[in-house]
């Protein structure tokens, strides 16, 4: 029993650590690959206000630069993590948490898109989480 219990346990951590290690092949939009910023205000927390540049890469991987500001305060921090697209749904696993978010989202343009979290269980300020991201352009940069 402590073999099988041992072994259980290396093969989940191997796949957890695989998992963070290298991207796993998933289908793309290649409409979402590139440079994106975005922002929202009281949206997830009463009072404070996010700001982002997102990097999604052709391989899947992304790295996300947050900002946020409250009460005069600012906070950066830099999250990496995979994407993907599932059932016509936007996924993008953290890979510090271990959380995927999941949301539905529109092309609106070449430059816009938006997206509208799915998930009900995250505690926000508002029951309908949208937020619209526009592509960085290079002459924008």
């Amino acid at each position: 029993m402590k073999k099988i219990l041992l072994s259980s346990l290396i093969l989940a951590y191997g796949g957890v650590y695989a998992q963070k290690v290298k991207p796993q092949a998933h289908k793309i939009d290649e409409k979402l690959v590139g440079l994106w910023k975005g922002s929202e205000k009281d949206q997830q927390i009463e009072g404070v206000e996010k700001l982002w540049i997102m990097e999604r890469n052709q391989d899947g991987t992304f790295m996300l630069l947050f900002t946020t500001v409250q009460d005069c305060e600012v906070n950066q921090h830099v999250e990496k993590g995979q994407w993907w697209i599932e059932n016509g749904e936007f996924h993008e696993l953290h890979y510090t948490s271990g959380q995927t978010d999941t949301y539905t989202y529109e092309v609106l343009d070449p430059s816009h898109i938006k997206f509208k979290s799915k998930q009900q269980s995250m505690e926000m300020a508002t029951d309908d989480y949208t937020f619209i991201d526009t592509r960085i352009e290079e002459e924008d940069q």
